[in-house]
């Protein structure tokens, strides 16, 4: 595989928000017009390379050429500040709402709050977030349009272009083979596991889990479990990663990680009595009903199921630009 040049992730970052109608007219037109330029300059007496770096500074950022040839105007901040906007939006939106999510969660299951009350305030706490991050975010960059006179506050470099990556071969089989391995093995572990855990004193055979929940939440667990198996082989036959794909791995991860997660914090998934034999002498209090160590695992359960639609949205993502950019 030869290394992209310069002008390679330039054609890439450029023809990637292009409408697909449009992108093989509008990368044979701009190949060609940075071709000419460069070879004007090369006869003018440059060096082929600078001469490459000039004229990809001069054609600038490539967003705002597709957009002009899209004919898209770029028009709610201004066109020297709206991708800086755009960008600087979607970083802060990835950040600030995790953290805010996890800190206000966290705080409720201390306090000793309900599941229901939890959920419920985390939406609200999000919407207000976001509503507050769009708003003073397009604000402040509102200011700086009118007070730069729109000419814009960042020289965008041919520095900034994205490396073109080629996704390893049969990624997409690892990954779903991997995954159907994870599944079978969590159901052998949910129809076996439990009975080979051990009485903590040895005096005799004592559940691990509560009776009355595990007789229901085990087969509701190799129900889901079933579910995704069937979710990996459609992927398989899809071939790649799309958006009602990662809504449906959203949706599995929450069927999985949600009941085990109220279960957990409110003290109904572990033995009270299997508790009570271990050496942790305030166990029953810590794991039972808004125990700190109760609550914190909840949250870590839905974290963690949260990896997987994160994942797929990502490669979601990245197939999408690849289609774009042919």
């Amino acid at each position: 595989m030869t290394t992209p040049t310069l002008t390679d992730r330039y054609l890439f970052a450029a023809a990637r928000s292009v409408p697909q109608t449009q992108r093989t007219e509008f990368r044979s037109e701009l190949a060609e017009r940075i071709g000419d330029s460069i070879d004007a300059k090369v006869e003018g007496g440059a060096d082929r390379e600078a001469a490459e770096l000039d004229v990809l500074t001069e054609l600038g950022n490539p967003d705002a050429l597709a957009a002009t040839y899209a004919d898209r105007p770029l028009q709610l901040i201004g066109p020297a500040h709206y991708l800086l906007w755009k960008r600087l939006l979607k970083l802060l939106l990835a950040i600030v709402l995790p953290c805010v999510a996890f800190a206000y969660v966290l705080a409720q299951l201390i306090s000793g709050a309900g599941m229901g009350e939890i959920y419920g305030g985390t939406v609200v706490v999000l919407i207000n977030v976001t509503v507050h991050l769009a708003f003073w975010t397009t604000a402040v960059f509102a200011f700086i349009d009118r007070v730069s006179g729109g000419t814009s506050v960042v020289d965008w470099k041919p520095d900034e272009l994205p490396v073109v990556v080629e996704p390893p071969r049969n990624q997409l089989r690892i990954d779903v083979v991997s995954n159907l391995v994870l599944v079978v093995l969590a159901a052998l572990a949910i129809l076996v596991g439990p009975g080979l855990i051990p009485s903590p004193d040895g005096a005799g055979s004592v559940p691990f889990f509560a009776p009355a929940t595990w007789a229901w939440l085990q087969w509701y667990l190799l129900a889901v479990l079933v579910a995704q198996l069937a979710f990996w082989l459609l992927l398989l036959r899809h071939g790649r990663w799309s958006y009602p794909f990662v809504l449906a791995s959203l949706v599995l991860a929450a069927a999985a990680a949600l009941p085990i997660a109220a279960t957990l914090a409110t003290g109904r998934l572990l033995n009270p009595e299997y508790l009570a034999r271990t050496d942790w002498a305030d166990a029953v209090e810590q794991l039972g009903s808004g125990g700190v160590v109760a609550s914190v695992l909840a949250v870590g359960v839905v974290a963690g199921a949260a990896v997987w639609p994160i994942d797929g949205f990502v490669k979601a993502r990245r197939a999408r630009q690849e289609l774009l950019a042919g």
